[in-house]
């Protein structure tokens, strides 16, 4: 009996390449996991005892793409509200404030992340 194969060879390469670009969101609680045919697995945001609050499964690597470069983006905003002492603000009140510099440093890092992830397709 065959096993059925839920993501192509092009996208699982595409996807484990954006998977090692964005390993450096375990620092955020958020965990990446090949599971083989069934494509890769992210889970976000461990809460004990409930565990993680969101697993997404991806078998396209756009998706994965934005929803991890969002998810990072998310935790640099995070980031800079607990260092000026922001508290609980919308993200994109935060994106707001940020000073030019800043700014424009997130959106070009949306390019690095695509080049080291040799992603083209965007």
């Amino acid at each position: 009996m065959k096993r059925e194969k839920y993501i192509t060879d092009t996208e699982y390469r595409k996807c484990k390449k954006i998977a090692s670009v964005f390993s450096i969101l375990e620092e955020d609680d958020i965990i990446l996991l090949d599971v083989g045919r069934y494509g890769f697995v992210a889970l976000f945001y461990y809460t004990p005892p409930r565990g993680f609050d969101i697993v997404k499964t991806f078998t396209d690597s756009q998706e994965m793409f934005d929803s991890l470069w969002d998810a990072w983006v998310d935790s640099q905003l995070i980031q800079y509200a607990e260092t000026m002492r922001m508290g609980d603000i919308d993200y994109d009140k935060i994106f707001e404030i940020l000073p030019v510099e800043k700014r424009t440093e997130l959106q070009n890092q949306q390019e690095v992340f695509l080049k080291m992830a040799d992603f083209k397709d965007i």
